[in-house]
């Protein structure tokens, strides 16, 4: 004869199966209350883990625990650091989870997940969240897939580890900052030095220009010059100017 206890533990079992962890929580919690003082009597351990389900439920429904979750879904839909498919494969684990979980340990997840959240709250954490969002927007997806294996899960941290992973991020965006300071520096003096090589350049071309309007370029004829070698053809009038590429004869 089948005993009513082992009845309602083959209900769960099938509902977990047929309908998943959700339907199978309402029919330990209906199961709970149908049975009474008879089930307990029959199978104490069956009666424990009934009564735990139930009080899993009473957690998962109520409204610190709704809230949490709330909170989590948000934070998801708005960061940039995960890729939609890493998101999915996160909280399919997530689930996979909670549905295994005791109620105790339900309890202290939710502990864990407020403590967490009210982490990413703070003005840091939602600095270095944007700040490495558009850190990795910028790269390869082989180098984003590198980078995103030093970043851990989110839901698989505690608070502290999650604190430890903001400071981290913190002192990379300020050491990165740096760097980038110390190149604009250099490309800046660069820059700098190559105009005043510019200057220098002018400067010389129009000393030089100057220099040469100052001296005739040919002696007279008769006054050391001679005559040029040949005398038969029309003699060029040379003139000197300054361009964008310094100081020119033109004949």
């Amino acid at each position: 004869m089948i005993s009513l206890a082992s009845l309602s533990h083959g209900l769960i079992a099938e509902s977990l199966r047929a309908v998943g962890c959700a339907a199978a929580f309402a029919v330990a919690l209906a199961t709970c209350c149908w049975e009474g003082p008879r089930a307990v009597a029959a199978d104490p351990g069956v009666a424990a883990d009934d009564c735990d389900l139930a009080r899993k439920v009473d957690i998962m429904r109520g409204p610190r625990w709704q809230q949490a979750i709330a909170e989590l879904r948000g934070w998801f839909d708005t960061q940039t650091i995960h890729a939609p498919a890493e998101v999915r494969r996160i909280k399919v684990r997530f689930n996979e989870r909670v549905a295994a979980m005791s109620s105790y340990e339900i309890e202290y997840l939710l502990d864990s997940i407020s403590q967490k959240m009210d982490l990413l709250n703070t003005p840091q954490a939602q600095d270095a969240k944007a700040w490495l969002g558009e850190y990795l927007a910028a790269m390869s997806d082989a180098r984003r897939a590198r980078e995103l294996r030093a970043v851990p899960n989110l839901l698989e941290m505690n608070a502290a580890e999650l604190l430890q992973e903001i400071q981290r991020i913190d002192r990379k965006r300020g050491a990165l900052q740096q760097r980038q300071q110390g190149v604009e520096s250099r490309q800046n003096a660069l820059v700098d030095r190559a105009a005043a090589n510019r200057q220098a350049s002018a400067d010389a071309a129009r000393a030089t220009a100057e220099r040469l309007r100052a001296t005739p370029a040919q002696a007279p004829a008769g006054q050391g010059g001679g005559k040029p070698p040949f005398s038969d053809v029309p003699q060029r009038q040379m003139s000197i100017g300054v361009g964008p590429m310094g100081a020119f004869i033109q004949m």
